[in-house]
């Protein structure tokens, strides 16, 4: 079974990630560094230089679909923007697979990323915000589970998609006599 997590930049999709790696004991797939290895390059902002937001997108096509074939058990973090593609996620979810929103207000968001230059969308306050309030539907449309983050630490955060991972998959064990 796949985790997916998807939330806005800032969310804790990376850290999450890694602290439910090690709780699971499941491989980690970190799209944004993925995109970076195809596109050869160092950054997002060098991405955005490369081809925009569009060479961005299309990456992240090619690499969902590369690993919709891997039935091997993964945590995969995307991208911040990566429900603005239905084939993206499309690709990413077999039938059993979970998607966890990592869902943060604007504010915690904010405080976290004050200071981070390496995020090419949140050059500008006011059009990080309206870009997040634009995907907030998005992601809790396809989100399975739906893990609010705001004064939780890592830890909790992981801890709660571990535990929602252990009910999931007793009951799919019940439902399918494994």
């Amino acid at each position: 079974m796949k985790i997916i997590l998807i939330g806005f930049m800032g969310s804790g999709k990376s850290t999450v990630s890694k602290q439910l790696g090690l709780l699971l004991k499941q491989p980690v797939i970190e799209m944004d560094e993925l995109v970076l290895h195809k596109t050869s390059a160092k950054n997002m902002h060098e991405v955005f230089s490369k081809g925009g937001e569009l060479l961005l997108r299309e990456t992240e096509i090619a690499l969902a679909q590369e690993y919709a074939s891997i039935e091997e058990d993964m945590i995969i973090s995307t991208g911040a923007g990566v429900v603005l593609n239905k084939i993206t996620l499309d690709y990413l979810k077999a039938p059993c697979d979970q998607i966890f929103f990592l869902n943060a207000c604007f504010e915690t968001i904010a405080e976290r990323l004050v200071d981070d230059k390496s995020r090419p969308l949140f050059k500008n306050i006011f059009e990080a915000k309206s870009l997040y309030q634009f995907r907030q539907p998005l992601y809790l449309k396809y989100a399975d589970q739906i893990i609010n983050v705001d004064n939780k630490s890592i830890e909790d955060v992981a801890l709660e998609i571990a535990k929602s991972q252990i009910c999931t998959n007793s009951k799919n064990q019940e439902r399918y006599g494994e």
